[in-house]
């Protein structure tokens, strides 16, 4: 297992999304995320996955799918990565299966709005918006993706037209230490976060500790052999102690929905 650099790190992060034209002008990027989660206790250690992979043709149906196999593993230095979560008071977004985050840390630091898949079965689409000042308010391309959950004709914020305000809902700080497994041409296949988790819920104070891992799919691994690479991962990660998660993301358990 070998350390990854800043610069290989932002190359990949790069390389994952297309841009966003908002009226006229080039604001963020849109990605699909696939991914899935694990419960696992405080001991347990993220196993050796070289070796991991599938056969040409994996997935539904067979095929001439390419052959994968994760030939070494590259490790991020832990980062910490503070993201401050937006909804109603209601929680209308989380109960759409949506979520918008301002997050900082990491390599990916910025505006994060994530919407259900398009097709059943998909991915879910990961919207980002740049990082801006410490006080600005929630992007305007952003909450016009979220206008027809609050009742707004989008462009605002719902203050002042009868429809519920965004307003932070949850801070949730994470210590992550990310695992890239890449294959014999160095292209990632997956990325599997170790995370502690520590959240606090805005309206009452009340804090909830947890660790986690995620195994999210690399660029252009997807569809039937994507899945099959997250299957064979996943019993390696069973035998390390992990579970399927019990909970639908991070802003759920925080909030204790």
């Amino acid at each position: 297992m070998t350390a990854r650099s800043a610069s290989t790190r932002a190359r990949s992060a790069s390389t994952r999304a297309r841009p966003i034209d908002y009226n006229g002008v080039m604001t963020g990027t849109e990605q699909i995320e696939i991914e899935r989660k694990y419960d696992v206790d405080d001991e347990a250690a993220v196993p050796d996955l070289v070796g991991v992979g599938v056969g040409a043709g994996a997935g539904a149906g067979g095929g001439a799918g390419r052959a994968l196999e994760v030939a070494r593993v590259e490790l991020d230095p832990a980062a910490s990565l503070s993201a401050t979560y937006h909804d109603t008071p209601d929680h209308r977004l989380l109960g759409a299966r949506v979520t918008l985050r301002r997050r900082t840390g990491g390599h990916d630091a910025g505006w994060h709005l994530k919407l259900p898949p398009e097709v059943a079965g998909g991915g879910r689409r990961e919207v980002h918006h740049p990082l801006g000042a410490d006080d600005e308010p929630v992007p305007a391309e952003l909450l016009d993706r979220v206008a027809a959950l609050l009742g707004t004709g989008g462009g605002g914020d719902g203050v002042g037209d009868g429809a519920p305000a965004l307003r932070p809902v949850l801070l949730l700080e994470t210590r992550r230490t990310a695992h890239h497994l890449l294959d014999h041409e160095g292209r990632e296949l997956v990325e599997v976060a170790d995370d502690v988790v520590r959240a606090t819920r805005a309206a009452d104070g009340r804090v909830r500790a947890w660790r986690e891992w995620e195994a999210e799919l690399g660029r252009g691994v997807d569809g039937p052999e994507g899945d099959a690479l997250l299957d064979a991962v996943a019993p390696r990660l069973h035998a390390a102690g992990a579970r399927p998660s019990a909970h639908r993301s991070k802003l759920a358990l925080g909030l204790g929905d």
